[in-house]
C-alpha cells in the first residue's frame, strides 16, 4: 500500500552536526574517567594519611602537657642527642596548640551563627544534640588534657579505639531485648541470644578500657577521668549508635540530623559551638590545675600566643597547629567533594576504620627500630616521641595490657568499618548524603565519615537549614509524590526580523527538546529528570498592510511567511485528505493573532503573532505577555488552593531564548538540576557562544570566553551573577511573580535614565530586579548556547552602543541601593559591592588608561618625545568626540572603522615596545609581571577550558582591537546613549503602515520622480468621463463579490459586511461633493470593515492548509484587560518625543562631560608624572642584587645596571588593582571549575548507569536505539496539563522569596477589604 511516499526516494542528506549523540565526545570521557579515577585515588590516600599524621601530631602534643623526668624504651636509649628544653611557655603552647586544634572550627560557627541569627536566621533549639556535643567535647577534653598525659603514644592510640563503646552497648541491649520479647519461641530467642553474645563480649572488652590500668601497679592516676572521658566520647559521638531504627522515636531529631533529613538550625549551631568552647576550656583550666604545673600562669598563655618567633617552640607548635585545622578542612572538603561525586572511600581504607591501625603499626615499628631524626625534629617543637611509659619484662615479653589493648584496637577498627561501610541502593532509590555537621579536631576520623540514606515516600520532605521542628505539620509541606517530581518548563522565544538561518537554528533547538521531553515523559525511573513542555514563540511587528484590489488588508508580513514555510519543512508535516494540516490551527487574538503547532513528538508549540497597532511591540513587552499570560492567567487564574498554586509557581520555569539560539537538550537539563538544587535560585543561565563569521566574531569569541571564564565564574563564586542573557536563561515562575519584579517591570519609561536602564537592555534590568528582592542569579558553564553575533562593524558598535549604557545603569543603580539589596540578598555581601565598584570604576578608567598605554609604547617603539605622541593620538580621539557630539552615526561609525584599521597597526607597535620593555627590564618589573602573569592566567584559563581552547587564537584579533574597542566604543556609546534605537537587524518597517524616514539623498530622487510624474499627467490623454465611471462600478461591484466569498468561507456575516462596504461607499460619494468630510461616520465604516476582514489573513495562500479555532472567552477577556493595563500602544506627540529628546541630550551631555573629564585628567596625570619621572617616581628593586638593561645617554648602548627601577606611583597603583582583579577572577574560575568538574563527573557515571555508551557506531547501540524507538513510537503523546506539581525544598515562612502566592492572595484580600470599606462608609 503507498502512503504517499515513494520508496525509491528513501535516501537522504542532513548537516552532520545535528546529530544526537552524546554531548561529550569519546576522548573526553576517557580523560574524565581516567581524571576521576586519579582523584579518587589521591583523595583516598589524603585521607588516610591526613587522619593518620593528625591523629599522631595531636597525641604527640598531648602526652608532652606533663613534663617527664625520664624516657625509657629503646628509642629514648638510642636518640639521647636529641636534646628537649622544655619551659612554660612551651607548655602553654602545647595547650593552647590543642584548644586550637578543637575550638578553631567552633569559633568559626559561632561567628557564622551570630551573623545569621543577627540577619534573623533562628529556629527551635534542639537540646539534645547540644547535650551530646557537650558530653563529646568534655569527653575529648579529658583525654587529651588529663589521660594522655600519662600514657605512651601506643597506649593512646588503642583507648582511642574504645570510642563505640556505647555503639556496641546499644547493638547489645537491642538483640538482647528483641530475643526477651514475648511470643517468640524457644529456638528463636536461643538464635537470638548467640546473635547477642558476640556484642556482649566486645562491650565487656571496650569497658575494660575504663579500668584495665588502675589494676597495674604503676603511676597511672586518672582513674576517675579515664572512665569519665571514654564514656563522654562514646556518648557523644551519637552518629556511631544513630540510625534508621530511630526514626519516630525519642532520637528522631539526631536521625534526621545525621541523614540530613534536616539541617542544623542557626540557634542549636551557636548553642552548641559555645557549649563546645566552654567545656573545653574548662576542662583545660581544670588539667593545669591538676596536672601541677607550679610555674605556669596566665602570662604564659599570652607570652605564647602573641609572641610571635619563629624561633622559639611555642610559635612552630601554634603554626603547627594552624597546618593540621587547614588539614582537617582539607579532609573535610575532600569528603564533600568525594560524595559529591557519588564516590565513597572503601569501607577497609576508611580513617575511621585504618587510621588507628596504620598509627599504631607505625609507632610500633619506629619504637622498635629507632630512627632518630623524629627525635631531632620533636625537638625543634619541644616535644619528645614517647614510646613506653612503663617497663617492659627483661626478657622482652610484652606488657600484661599488650593483649587486650590489641583487642581493643582490632573490636574498634571493626566497629569503625561497620559504621562507615558502603551500602548499596536501587538505581530507583532517591539517596541523600551527609556528614557530620560538627568537626572534632581532637578526633577528626569522626567527622570524615559520608552517611547516606534512602528516603521512602513518607520521608521525601527536605527541609532547610532555618526550619523548625514546628513547621512539620506545615500545609506548605511538599508532598513529593511521583508526579509532584514533575516541572513544568515554558521555552519562549522572542523573535523579530531574524534569517532564515537564525529561525533554523532555534526551530531545530525547540525540536530536539520536543523529543528529549517525550523521551524522558515516557521513562518511568525514579532518579530520571522529568518534565513538561510547550513553547511559545512571540513574533514582533508580523503583521504589514497589503493592498489588493483596492482594498486595504493586514497580513502576516515575509518573516512570519518565511517562518511557517521552515516549520513546514523541519516538521515534514503533511495534507490530508482535504488539503488541510491537523496540527496547525489558526486563532484570531485580541493582539494579532496565533498559530498553535503540534509537534512531531507531542509538544505544543504557540506562535503569538502581534499586530503593531493593537500591542507594544519590542522584546520587554513580548516577555511582559508571556509573564503574565503563563504567570498570571495560567496559575493565578486556575481554580485551585493558594498551597497548590504555589507548588505549581515553584515547579513552573520560563527558558528565555532568542530568535536565533541554538542549544541542546541537555544544557536546559544542566539548567533544571541547578535549579533544583537550591530553592533560593530564581534564574540560572548557561555559556553563551557567540557565532558567525568574520572578524569582528573572532573578536566576540574571545570577549565572550574570558567574560565568562574570569567575570561570570567569579560572579558565581563570590556574589551571584548580575546579567542573565536573554538568548538563554532559565526563570523560576514563583521568583518572577514576586513583589517588586513581574510588576515593575512593566513599568514605562519617564524619565530619561529609565529609557537607557529599562529597554536598552531588559535582561540586565530583570536580573537586577531579581537580584534586589533576594533572588540569586547563577551561571552554569556546562550549559553551553549559541546565537549569532554581529557581524559588521556598524552593527557591533550598535549593539555595544545600547548593551554599555544599559549594564553601567544597572550595575550603578544596584551599588547606589547596596544596603537593600545586601539586606535582601545573602549573596550580595560588603566585599562583593566593593568588587563590583572596582571592576566599573576601571572599566570607566579603560579610554585613559589605553590611551597612555598607546602613547608610551609609541614613544619607545619609534623614540619619539612624548608631548608628539600624545598631541597625534589625542587629535584624532578628540576629532572623534567632535563628530559624536555633532553628526549622525552612520559617519561616526565610517570614522571609527578607519581608525580601528590605523590603530591595529599601531598595536604591533605596542607589541614590539612592550616586548623590548620585558627583554630590558626583565619580567621581575611590575608592567612586565603584569603583562606576563596576564598573558599566562589567559593561557592557563584555556587550558582549564579544553571544549574551548581554540578560542585563545582569536586572542590576537582581541589585542588589535584594543584601542577600537576601549576607546572609540566606550566614547561611541557614552556619548550615543541619548540614541535609544536598537540598530541591529534593522528591516523596511511595513509593519505599522508608517514610512521609514529616508537619507536625504533618496528623498531628492523621490522629489525628481513625483515632478516627472506630474509632468506625464498633464501630458497624458484622459479617457472619457462615462468610461471611467462605468469601470470604476464594475470594480466595486468586482470587490464586493471577493470579499463576499472570502467572508464566506471565514465564517463571517456577508450581509454585515456587505452593507458596510456600500455604506462606505455613499459616504465615499457624499464626501465628494460636500465641502468636508463626516470624519466620525467613516471612521466607524473602516473600523467595522477592519473588524471583518479580521479573518481573511486566515485565507492566504500559504495559511489557508490550517485548522481554525477560537479563543477562549476567559482567555480573550484576559488579554484585553492586559492590553489595556500594560501593553497599549503608546502614542507619543511631537511635543513629548521633543522632551524626551532634550531629556536624554541633558543626561547624555552630563555623563559624557564627567567620563571625558575624568579619563582626560587621568591620562594628563600619568603623563606628566612620566614626564617627570625622575623626581616623582619610586625606586623599586624587586630582589636583591637585581640587575637591569638600560641604555646610557652619552654612548647610546645598552648597558646592564644595578640602578632600581623608576615606578610611576599612579600607573603602579592602576596596576596592583588591576592585578587584585585578576587574581579574584583567577580564584572564581578555579573554584567555579571545579563545580563544573564534579557535574561532568557526574555526566560520564550517568552516561553508562542509563545505558548509553560514549562510543557510537556500535551494533549494540544500534540495537539499543531501535528498540527504544519502536517503544517511543506508540507511547509519545501530548501532556494534557500545563501546571507543575514539581518537587521543591521546604522554605520557611520567615523567608522573604518564599510563599509568594500567600503574599499575593494577602495584598488582593487587603485591597478587596478596602474597598467593601468604602463602599460601607459611602
Amino acid at each position: 500500500m503507498n502512503d504517499g511516499e515513494n520508496y525509491w526516494n528513501a535516501f537522504r542528506s542532513h548537516k552532520r552536526s545535528a546529530t544526537d549523540g552524546p554531548t561529550l565526545s569519546p576522548w573526553m570521557v576517557t580523560v574524565l574517567q581516567a581524571t576521576k579515577l586519579l582523584l579518587f585515588a589521591l583523595c583516598n590516600i589524603v585521607l588516610t594519611l591526613g587522619s593518620v599524621f593528625s591523629k599522631l601530631i595531636v597525641l604527640i602534643m598531648a602526652t608532652n602537657i606533663v613534663p617527664r623526668a625520664h624516657l625509657i624504651g629503646k628509642f629514648a636509649r638510642k636518640c639521647t642527642k636529641a636534646a628537649v628544653r622544655r619551659t612554660s611557655t612551651t607548655t602553654a603552647g602545647i595547650y593552647l596548640s590543642l584548644l586550637l586544634i578543637q575550638c578553631f572550627p567552633d569559633t568559626i560557627n559561632l561567628i557564622r551563627s551570630g551573623i545569621d541569627m543577627w540577619k534573623g536566621q533562628c529556629g527551635q533549639l534542639v537540646k539534645s544534640v547540644v547535650v551530646l556535643e557537650s558530653l563529646r567535647a568534655i569527653g575529648l577534653a579529658v583525654l587529651s588534657f588529663h589521660v594522655f598525659p600519662q600514657l605512651d603514644l601506643a597506649r593512646c592510640l588503642v583507648l582511642s579505639a574504645c570510642f563505640p563503646l556505647v555503639a556496641v552497648l546499644q547493638r547489645s541491649l537491642v538483640a538482647m531485648v528483641s530475643a526477651a520479647r514475648t511470643g517468640r519461641s524457644f529456638r528463636n530467642r536461643l538464635g537470638r541470644c548467640f546473635v547477642a553474645i558476640p556484642h556482649v563480649i566486645m562491650f565487656l572488652v571496650l569497658m575494660s578500657s575504663c579500668y584495665v590500668w588502675a589494676l597495674f601497679d604503676n603511676k597511672f592516676t586518672a582513674i576517675i577521668a579515664l572512665p569519665i572521658g571514654v564514656i563522654c566520647t562514646s556518648a557523644g559521638f551519637w552518629e556511631s549508635w544513630i540510625d534508621t531504627t530511630h526514626s519516630g522515636t525519642s532520637f528522631d531529631e539526631l536521625y534526621r540530623l545525621k541523614y540530613a533529613v534536616r539541617k542544623m538550625n542557626t540557634t542549636t549551631k551557636l548553642i552548641v559551638s559555645l557549649m563546645r568552647i566552654v567545656c573545653t576550656v574548662s576542662v583545660l583550666v581544670s588539667a593545669v590545675y591538676i596536672n601541677d604545673h607550679k610555674k605556669l600562669n596566665s602570662s604564659h598563655f599570652v607570652k605564647a600566643f602573641f609572641s610571635f618567633s619563629t624561633r622559639q617552640p611555642h610559635t612552630r607548635l601554634l603554626l603547627l597547629a594552624t597546618g593540621i585545622i587547614v588539614l582537617h578542612f582539607v579532609m573535610r572538603g575532600i569528603s564533600r567533594f568525594l560524595a559529591a561525586l557519588d564516590l565513597h572511600p572503601f569501607s577497609f581504607v576508611h580513617p575511621l576504620s585504618i587510621a588507628p591501625l596504620i598509627a599504631y603499626g607505625y609507632v610500633r615499628y619506629a619504637c622498635q627500630s629507632p630512627t632518630c631524626s623524629i627525635a631531632r625534629r620533636l625537638a625543634r617543637f619541644g616535644l619528645h616521641w614517647v614510646c613506653d611509659q612503663w617497663f617492659q619484662s627483661a626478657r622482652g615479653i610484652a606488657s600484661p595490657d599488650f593483649y587486650i589493648c590489641l583487642i581493643w584496637l582490632l573490636v574498634g577498627c571493626y566497629r569503625g568499618w561497620r559504621l562507615v561501610r558502603q551500602r548499596y541502593f536501587d538505581t530507583n532509590e532517591e539517596i541523600i548524603s551527609s556528614m557530620p555537621p560538627v568537626c572534632n579536631g581532637l578526633c577528626i576520623e569522626q567527622s570524615l565519615v559520608v552517611f547516606q540514606h534512602s528516603l521512602n515516600r513518607q520521608e521525601k520532605t527536605m527541609l532547610t537549614e532555618e526550619e523548625d521542628i514546628s513547621d512539620e505539620n506545615d500545609e506548605l509541606r511538599i508532598r513529593n509524590d511521583e508526579v509532584d517530581r514533575v516541572s513544568t518548563v515554558y521555552g519562549c522565544a522572542t523573535m523579530w526580523h531574524e534569517t532564515e538561518t537564525e529561525m533554523r537554528q532555534v526551530l531545530r533547538s525547540i525540536l530536539k527538546l520536543d523529543v528529549d521531553h517525550a523521551t524522558r515523559m515516557n521513562n518511568k525511573k525514579a532518579n530520571e529528570l522529568r518534565y513538561r513542555l510547550e513553547g511559545h514563540i512571540f513574533f514582533d511587528d508580523a503583521w504589514e498592510d497589503v493592498e489588493e484590489d483596492g482594498i486595504e488588508k493586514r497580513q502576516p508580513n515575509e518573516y512570519f511567511n518565511m517562518f511557517f514555510d521552515l516549520l513546514n519543512e523541519m516538521t515534514g508535516e503533511r495534507l490530508n485528505e482535504e488539503g488541510k494540516m491537523e496540527t496547525r490551527i489558526l486563532v484570531n487574538t485580541p493582539y494579532g493573532g496565533r498559530l498553535v503547532v503540534k509537534l512531531p513528538s507531542g509538544t505544543l508549540l504557540f506562535v503569538h503573532l502581534k499586530d503593531k497597532k493593537m500591542i507594544r511591540h519590542k522584546k520587554r513587552w513580548s516577555q511582559v505577555m508571556y509573564m503574565y499570560y503563563l504567570l498570571g492567567h495560567r496559575i493565578m487564574d486556575c481554580p485551585l488552593s493558594i498551597e497548590d498554586r504555589q507548588q505549581m509557581a515553584d515547579n513552573t520555569f520560563i527558558l528565555a531564548i532568542d530568535g536565533d539560539s541554538k542549544f541542546e537538550p541537555d544544557a536546559l537539563l544542566r539548567l533544571l538540576h541547578l535549579m533544583n538544587a537550591k530553592s533560593d535560585i530564581g534564574c540560572a543561565c548557561g555559556r553563551i557562544h557567540p557565532i558567525g563569521n568574520g572578524i569582528m566574531v573572532w573578536y566576540q569569541k574571545f570577549e565572550y570566553a574570558i567574560a565568562h571564564w574570569f567575570q561570570k565564574a567569579a560572579e558565581h563564586v563570590f556574589g551571584c551573577v548580575l546579567c542573565a542573557p536573554g538568548c538563554f536563561s532559565l526563570f523560576r515562575a514563583s521568583a518572577l511573580m514576586d513583589d517588586n519584579i513581574m510588576h515593575k517591570y512593566t513599568k514605562t519609561a519617564s524619565e530619561p535614565r529609565h529609557y537607557v536602564q529599562y529597554d536598552q537592555g531588559e535582561d540586565r534590568w530583570l536580573s537586577t530586579l531579581l537580584l534586589k528582592q533576594g533572588y540569586r542569579i547563577e551561571y552554569a558553564a556546562a550549559s553551553d548556547a549559541e546565537t549569532y553575533a554581529p557581524e559588521g562593524f556598524e552593527e557591533f558598535f550598535n549593539q555595544r552602543r545600547r548593551w554599555t549604557p544599559s549594564s553601567i545603569a544597572n550595575t550603578v543603580d544596584l551599588l547606589m541601593d547596596y544596603k537593600r539589596a545586601s539586606e535582601n540578598n545573602d549573596a550580595i555581601s560588603y566585599a562583593y559591592i566593593a568588587y563590583q565598584f572596582l571592576v566599573i570604576f576601571f572599566s570607566m578608567l579603560g579610554p585613559a588608561i589605553i590611551f597612555t598605554m598607546l602613547v608610551f609604547a609609541q614613544v619607545a617603539a619609534f623614540e619619539l618625545r612624548g608631548s608628539d605622541v600624545m598631541l597625534y593620538n589625542g587629535i584624532p580621539i578628540g576629532f572623534f568626540i567632535v563628530l559624536c557630539f555633532t553628526t549622525e552615526s552612520n559617519i561616526q561609525l565610517i570614522y571609527a572603522k578607519y581608525m580601528s584599521i590605523a590603530y591595529a597597526f599601531v598595536m604591533l607597535a605596542v607589541l614590539v615596545a612592550t616586548s623590548s620593555q620585558i627583554v630590558l627590564e626583565t619580567v621581575l618589573a611590575p608592567t612586565s609581571l603584569f603583562i606576563v602573569t596576564m598573558v599566562g592566567i589567559f593561557f592557563f584559563a584555556a587550558c582549564l577550558h579544553p571544549k574551548e581552547f581554540t578560542n585563545i587564537i582569536h586572542g590576537v584579533v582581541f589585542f588589535l582591537m584594543i584601542p577600537s574597542t576601549y576607546v572609540f566604543l566606550t566614547l561611541y556609546s557614552l556619548i550615543n546613549l541619548n540614541v535609544i534605537t536598537w540598530g541591529t537587524r534593522e528591516a523596511v518597517a511595513k509593519a505599522t503602515g508608517q514610512k521609514t524616514k529616508k537619507a536625504p539623498m533618496e528623498q531628492f530622487i523621490d522629489r525628481v520622480i513625483d515632478i516627472v510624474k506630474k509632468g506625464f499627467r498633464l501630458i497624458s490623454c484622459r479617457e472619457k468621463k462615462e468610461h471611467e465611471e462605468r469601470r470604476e462600478k464594475m470594480e466595486k461591484k468586482m470587490q464586493r463579490m471577493e470579499l463576499a466569498l472570502r467572508s464566506i468561507e471565514s465564517g463571517a456575516d456577508v450581509k454585515k459586511i456587505l452593507d458596510a462596504t456600500e455604506e462606505k461607499e455613499k459616504r465615499e460619494e457624499e464626501t465628494q461633493t460636500a465641502d468636508f468630510p463626516i470624519e466620525e461616520n467613516v471612521e466607524k465604516t473602516q473600523k467595522e470593515i477592519q473588524k471583518a476582514n479580521r479573518y481573511v489573513w486566515m485565507t492566504s495562500h500559504s495559511l489557508k492548509v490550517c485548522e481554525r479555532g477560537k479563543l477562549k472567552s476567559a482567555e480573550k477577556v484576559f488579554w484585553n484587560e492586559l492590553i489595556n493595563a500594560y501593553l497599549k500602544p503608546i502614542k507619543t506627540t511631537p511635543a513629548e518625543m521633543k522632551a524626551v529628546a532634550e531629556g536624554l541630550a541633558s543626561l547624555r551631555n552630563q555623563i559624557a562631560f564627567t567620563i571625558l573629564l575624568v579619563n582626560s585628567l587621568l591620562a594628563l596625570a600619568i603623563f606628566l608624572i612620566q614626564k617627570h619621572k625622575n623626581v616623582l617616581s619610586i625606586k623599586f628593586s624587586p630582589i636583591k642584587n637585581f640587575r637591569w638593561t638600560k641604555m646610557n645617554e652619552m654612548t647610546g648602548q645598552y648597558e646592564e645596571t644595578d640602578e632600581p627601577l623608576k615606578i610611576d606611583p599612579l600607573g603602579m597603583g592602576i596596576v596592583v588593582f588591576l592585578l587584585i582583579i585578576l587574581f579574584v577572577q583567577t580564584l572564581g574560575m578555579l573554584l567555579h571549575r571545579l563545580n563544573t568538574m564534579i557535574g561532568a563527573f557526574q555526566e560520564v557515571k550517568n552516561l553508562y548507569e542509563y545505558g548509553v555508551s560514549p562510543v557510537i557506531n556500535t551494533k549494540n547501540d544500534d540495537e539499543r536505539i531501535m528498540n527504544n524507538a519502536r517503544l517511543m513510537i506508540n507511547s509519545l503523546g501530548v501532556s494534557t496539563g500545563h501546571a507543575a506539581d514539581g518537587y521543591t525544598r521546604h522554605r520557611g515562612e520567615e523567608s522573604d522569596t518564599g510563599n509568594v502566592l500567600y503574599k499575593l492572595q494577602k495584598a488582593r484580600l487587603a485591597k478587596r477589604m478596602q474597598r467593601s470599606a468604602l463602599s460601607t462608609t459611602e
